[in-house]
């Protein structure tokens, strides 16, 4: 039975500061017209299969579309969990590119939850978006210059080490679009200082298959070595999941309790503090210090937002581990926290957000 009174006061009790580094997106969001009788009668297509079908019958030929803008918004990494995170009452900061000179006005709500440290422009990603799922063409060009040096300069290596001493929970992201992912995070642990503060590392990699499968082995071997001086904290959606899984012989199930005791096995193998894997029906996570936990969600048929979610999910769990919560009330805060952003199209507060508990 959960307790969910004492997860939301130790929420609202919670202390401690959050840093994300270290990216910028414009999300320009899209649905696409399936179909069109007039200017205003007009079916658009909901799941992503109509849109693959559609795109398969072309064959070798070209595909004419129409596209709707539904939104232009902040996204990426330190802007959807950190405003995740901050609605939750974290002090959060976030190393990010949303502007060299000024900051883009797409930005302005993000800077109201959190303290931001805008170095460079921001890359742009188009999302056509379905009832379903998603499709992320992102533009980084200018993600690929970033790294240790770069950000040395741009916030000056005094300030910089002390926002690392300052921090709680260091998050990077993405790996997948961040070319010097692992010097970025080696020069973390190596700049933390040795004050007996116990700190830890998350990261969401975004797509495992956006990289070769040689440079996400030797990213998974490098983190593995660091761990042993910051516990560190992987989060994988389903697909990722099953690709990790498939790496150690196992199979991701449907919701199935037994997928946590999968996960204990894949973190073991991985080497690191904790695994924790989301999907639109569940979540698990397993941990060095405590059992393998499950947590099944209520699913949303017919989400305002999808862009975004596993982001979001990410911020609840970060959350609830701030607040010293056990490795299954995480699970259940990151899926009412994404529950919640699903059906209003924005994270939920400490004090909405127990409509969104699964029991």
């Amino acid at each position: 039975m959960l307790d969910v009174r004492k997860m939301i006061d130790a929420l609202e009790r919670s202390t401690g500061k959050i840093t994300l580094f270290v990216d910028g997106f414009v999300d320009e969001v899209w649905q696409i017209v399936g179909s069109r009788a007039s200017t205003t009668e007009f079916a658009l297509f909901t799941q992503m299969s109509q849109y693959t079908e559609r795109v398969q019958r072309s064959g070798t030929g070209g595909v004419g579309l129409e596209i709707l803008r539904k939104r232009r918004s902040a996204g990426g990494f330190c802007a959807n969990t950190g405003c995740a995170t901050a609605r939750l009452g974290v002090d959060t900061t976030l190393v990010c590119l949303y502007g060299k000179d000024n900051l883009d006005p797409v930005f302005t709500d993000v800077g109201k939850l959190c303290k931001l440290i805008s170095i460079e422009d921001p890359a742009v990603t188009h999302i056509l978006e379905f009832d379903d799922g998603k499709i992320m063409m992102s533009y980084v060009e200018l993600l690929h210059h970033l790294n240790w040096k770069f950000l040395t300069g741009a916030l000056g290596k005094g300030k910089l080490t002390r926002l690392l001493a300052d921090s709680d929970i260091i998050g990077v992201g993405y790996w997948s679009v961040l070319p010097a992912f692992d010097e970025i995070v080696e020069q973390i642990c190596a700049n933390l200082p040795a004050d007996g503060k116990q700190r830890r590392l998350f990261f969401d990699f975004a797509d495992f298959r956006k990289n070769d499968p040689a440079t996400l082995t030797a990213t998974l071997q490098h983190l593995r070595d660091l761990n042993e001086k910051v516990p560190m904290t992987l989060s994988v959606n389903e697909h990722e999941a099953m690709t990790l899984f498939a790496m150690y012989g196992q199979t991701l199930d449907d919701a199935d309790c037994t997928v946590s005791e999968k996960t204990e096995f894949v973190r073991g193998q991985l080497g690191l503090d904790e695994l924790v894997v989301h999907t639109l029906h569940y979540a698990a996570a397993a941990s060095a210090k405590e059992k393998p936990a499950f947590a099944a969600s209520i699913f949303c048929e017919k989400p305002l937002r999808t862009a975004g979610a596993g982001d979001t999910f990410n911020g609840g769990y970060l959350a609830a581990s701030l607040a010293g919560l056990n490795l299954a009330e995480r699970l259940h805060v990151a899926n009412a926290t994404v529950g919640g952003f699903l059906r209003s199209a924005t994270s939920p507060d400490t004090k909405n957000l127990t409509e969104y508990f699964s029991g």
